[in-house]
């Protein structure tokens, strides 16, 4: 095992009898494309001004949010060994909807697992820190009922509210369609693949609308004739300096996690909108960019699903064996997450 540092004489004893055992993954991402090929055929925007991820996973027509959320549900199921009836929680964690509210996509994911009606369903919108607030919420919620197991599922279907042909929103090239789900469970006699300790969380809420879908709420229901009423765009906030802000977040959560539990990981699990992107939350958290464990040239960017789907990929190859820092962000609130080893 790696060596790492741990600031507090037994503060992760704790903390490791109130974890959540991560009993398996699973995910679902439709084809992937280069980039500039889907740019080139959009318009006639400027590729050259592009320095993103490389390929994006955009859904094929039968793909929606709760249908990728369902076949990663059923992957992870399988993957840990767990019989549906057993699951008293799915969470939903996905900004995307089949439908508006209030349809729920975890109330369609029991249904397609054939979960019983014994099963709670909560659905959850928090941006890209969705999958971290999820497993939050999962641990509390297990805890307080003495354990058991509960499903947390991601899946986004958002790439179609990108304008492609607009140099302008070349920042958002790469948002990408998929699914990724995990089990987890607490008190029970399943074996973990890890262990999720917690997490930590930071708000800067006058950030909030810095990437916006204008139209469709009840401030502006409908969009002017003319106007894509689903088009989801990078806005930022006059007078503020977006990459130092989102610095300051990464940092701050990050800080409160490690005094939280007393161990400072080498290595991180975290996907974001840019490779660029990757190397300033490297920098500011100082875990260097070669042992971030990142899927965005395969996939893009899957929003909420992204920190489930590197999981996943690490569980599936070398598994945990060190603590790894989950981080995650959306731009008014930013998430750092703690795996570590079941052993």
């Amino acid at each position: 095992m790696t060596n790492f540092t741990e600031t507090g004489p037994g503060s992760t004893d704790q903390a490791k009898n109130q974890a959540l055992s991560i009993l398996g993954s699973g995910v679902y991402l439709p084809p992937a494309r280069p980039v500039r090929e889907v740019v080139a055929e959009a318009g006639s925007a400027d590729t050259s001004i592009y320095d993103g991820w490389n390929n994006v996973c955009h859904a094929l027509e039968d793909d929606h949010p709760s249908s990728m959320g369902g076949k990663a549900l059923k992957a992870a199921l399988a993957d840990a060994g767990v019989d549906p009836a057993e699951v008293k929680l799915v969470i939903f964690a996905g900004m995307s909807r089949d439908y508006l509210p209030s349809w729920s996509v975890s109330a369609e994911l029991i249904t397609i697992a054939g979960m019983s009606s014994a099963c709670n369903c909560i659905d959850l919108t928090v941006g890209c820190m969705g999958a971290l607030t999820a497993l939050d919420m999962a641990q509390g919620w297990l805890a307080l009922r003495g354990g058991g197991v509960a499903a947390v599922v991601t899946a986004e279907r958002w790439s179609y509210t990108v304008d492609h042909s607009a140099s302008e929103s070349y920042g958002l090239w790469a948002h990408a369609d998929g699914g990724a789900a995990t089990i987890v469970a607490m008190n029970t006699d399943h074996s973990a693949k890890a262990l999720f300790y917690g997490a930590e969380f930071v708000t800067q809420s006058d950030l909030n609308g810095a990437v916006l879908v204008e139209y469709g709420g009840t401030r502006k229901p409908s969009a002017p004739e003319g106007t894509t009423p689903f088009e989801r765009k990078f806005i930022g906030v006059e007078g503020v300096d977006m990459r130092e802000r989102y610095a300051r977040g990464y940092k701050n959560s990050y800080q409160a996690l490690k005094e939280r539990f007393g161990v400072v990981p080498n290595h991180a699990l975290c996907n974001q909108t840019s490779n660029l992107f990757m190397l300033l939350i490297a920098s500011v958290i100082e875990i260097p960019i070669d042992n971030f464990m990142i899927t965005g040239h395969d996939t893009g960017h899957v929003g909420s699903a992204d920190i489930l789907i590197v999981v996943d990929k690490l569980l599936k190859s070398s598994g945990c064996h060190e603590p790894y820092l989950m981080a995650g962000s959306t731009p008014y609130a930013f998430g750092s997450g703690l795996l570590m080893p079941a052993g």
